[in-house]
């Protein structure tokens, strides 16, 4: 086992926690959504300024901890961007490579197209964008602790997923507005 294993359990826990409960917590939810965009943000370019993995890691830690404030504090434009960046890092993540500006174009206007209806319908869409976030948490973290590959049927997997999580809530936050 690596050491990178809690990482992976405590994502799994979060993912989970996000697809089934993630509007009953929308700016605990919305707070760890940008958390997470936070922290990979800086991943991407950390190695390239610190060597010491430890400083690598702080320097995530507060990039995550500096977008997840931003998430709390400015709720409707912070909707508007999570719901944005869920839809477009699924799309990027599920429909290709990274590296193809054709699929950036797709997924940035299928993020703000989503971030704009978000805005109008907040229950519905925070629902369906922490099932999205919460499936593919889930899903990344149980292939990479049973370290299997990711399977040819991964889309079905997700999309099944996500609308479980999100009927599961749909049903149990009736009542909440």
């Amino acid at each position: 086992m690596t050491a990178a294993i809690p990482t992976e359990i405590i994502a799994l826990i979060i993912g989970a926690f996000l697809l089934f409960f993630g509007y009953r917590v929308k700016r605990i939810a919305i707070t760890i959504i940008w958390f997470i965009v936070g922290y990979w943000l800086v991943s991407l370019f950390v190695e390239k300024i610190v060597a010491d993995q430890m400083w690598q890691f702080i320097l995530c830690v507060v990039g995550g901890l500096v977008l997840g404030m931003f998430g709390m504090t400015i709720e409707k434009f912070a909707i508007f961007a999570t719901v944005g960046v869920t839809f477009c890092m699924s799309v990027i993540e599920n429909f290709g490579p990274a590296t193809d500006w054709t699929l950036w174009a797709i997924a940035v206007a299928v993020g703000v197209v989503a971030g704009v209806i978000a805005v109008w319908l907040i229950k519905p869409m925070v629902i369906l964008t922490t099932a999205i976030e919460g499936s593919r948490l889930v899903i990344v973290n149980a292939l990479t602790l049973l370290n299997w590959a990711q399977p040819s049927y991964y889309i079905v997997i997700f999309l099944a997923l996500a609308a479980v999580g999100a009927l599961f809530q749909w049903n149990n936050c009736r009542h909440i507005e």
